[in-house]
């Protein structure tokens, strides 16, 4: 068995391990993005790690070859149907929400994230280097650009992959009964009246009630505004009284003005804290809220409402960027890691690209 055998092994032992705890902390509490990224990571490493020993000690290309069709298939497939049709349905989607909601950037998000697509390719080839290497410090500050921006985009893409992944897996999960309470999440009030994506919200709650055969007080959560003339929990409970729900099972807290707030003060609200709750949302913030409720010490289970198409996309765009915020110590080290890693690497290849004189 060669060097590089063993090398391979271990680096299979290793992802493999790694998949194994990471999967067994997503089946016991689902609400960890960490897990999610390793599980993937130590698969590909377990994959790619079989791959190479059949190849090096049975002669068994099979497994490589497969998994770089694969790979190639995807990527081929991605560059010209996927990513033409990402961006035609973020400009889209980004046209349609300004024209039905109100023109605010929050709401053009998916426009300018299509925009920015767009636009990608033909920045980065603002900045590729030229063809023949030039041992100077022009050529090595462009090949260092260039090549650090196609790192940090594509640690971007892999970190918005992870994201997805596992806000699909969170949301396939079996609903659990058996919650002390349902703790229904503001969004904001226009008018003073409840709104259609606020209403979903409260719909969700009552079918969340109705599921659970302990009958659980449904929490309505929001403060009031400064554009609003009431106390957005108070709107929100008598939304849920003119629906048919008993007026004894409903509550509201008045006081929250952000997500986090909503999940603390409606937990205090509890006659026991450490008691299993339902949270409910709009399906584009499930996990992040989930997240939340993991980082509170809550023991809760988040759930969705229906969320039209179009506002998903720059939904989907705000909820990733404010888990990258959450997690903004991470992805600067692992910015900064890589911007080493970089010079590092242009220093030591540009000189090796010079053709001699």
């Amino acid at each position: 068995m060669t060097t590089f055998t063993v090398l391979a092994v271990a680096l299979g032992i290793l992802g493999a391990v790694s998949a194994a705890v990471a999967i067994t902390r997503i089946v016991r509490d689902p609400r960890r993005i960490s897990a999610y990224a390793y599980s993937i990571v130590g698969l590909g490493a377990a994959l790619l790690s079989l791959g190479l020993v059949l190849y090096l000690e049975a002669g068994w290309p099979q497994v490589l070859l497969i998994t770089g069709v694969i790979a190639a298939g995807a990527l081929l497939l991605g560059n010209l149907i996927g990513y033409p049709a990402l961006i035609g349905f973020l400009i889209w989607a980004g046209i349609t929400t300004v024209r039905r909601e109100a023109r605010s950037l929050p709401n053009m998000l998916s426009l300018v994230a299509g925009i920015g697509l767009l636009l990608l390719p033909t920045t980065l080839a603002l900045f590729e280097p030229a063809a023949v290497a030039r041992d100077d410090l022009a050529y090595h500050l462009q090949y260092g650009t260039h090549l650090g921006l196609l790192l940090l985009v594509t640690y971007l893409a892999c970190c918005f992959g992870i994201f997805i992944v596992a806000s699909v897996a969170y949301r396939f999960r079996k609903p659990r009964t058996g919650a002390e309470a349902i703790i229904v999440l503001g969004s904001g009030l226009v008018n003073g009246k409840v709104p259609p994506l606020l209403a979903s919200r409260l719909l969700r709650g009552i079918k969340a009630q109705q599921r659970d055969a302990g009958r659980p007080v449904i929490i309505t959560s929001g403060g009031q505004g400064d554009d609003e003339p009431r106390p957005e929990g108070a709107a929100m409970r008598d939304y849920l009284i003119e629906q048919g729900v008993d007026p004894e099972l409903v509550a509201a807290e008045e006081e929250s003005t952000s997500t986090e707030e909503n999940l603390t003060y409606s937990q205090r609200m509890l006659p026991d804290s450490t008691a299993p709750v339902t949270v409910v949302t709009s399906s584009y913030h499930v996990f992040r809220a989930a997240l939340l409720t993991r980082a509170l010490g809550l023991r809760a289970q988040v759930v969705g409402a229906p969320t039209v198409w179009y506002y998903l996309p720059g939904a989907i765009i705000r909820e990733f960027a404010a888990v990258m915020r959450d997690h903004l110590r991470i992805h600067v080290v692992a910015v900064a890691a890589i911007i080493v890693l970089t010079m590092a690497f242009t220093h030591w290849i540009v000189p090796a690209l010079v053709l001699p004189a």
